[in-house]
């Protein structure tokens, strides 16, 4: 069980929180905290290559190419 706690909200914020909630069948505390844990959620990078949406992601060791994936579909569970 989690914190109970008394929260005031504008009542702009209270509208949306209760329209997300009730378009996802959600109790309005589940419904903020999905709010919540969304907007402190890094978004996604992305950069436009030739005017296309392209995810900048960051540098790895281990970067994605055609061969691996390649090599991972005929790998055995």
């Amino acid at each position: 069980m989690g914190m109970r706690t008394t929260v005031t909200l504008n009542d702009d914020v209270a509208a949306i929180a209760a329209q997300y909630a009730e378009s996802r069948d959600l109790s309005l505390s589940k419904a903020i905290a999905e709010l919540i844990v969304r907007g402190t959620r890094r978004s996604a990078r992305i950069k436009y290559v030739d005017g296309l949406p392209v995810f900048d992601l960051p540098k790895s060791k281990h970067p994605i190419t055609s061969e691996r994936v390649k090599a991972l579909e005929t790998e055995e569970p």
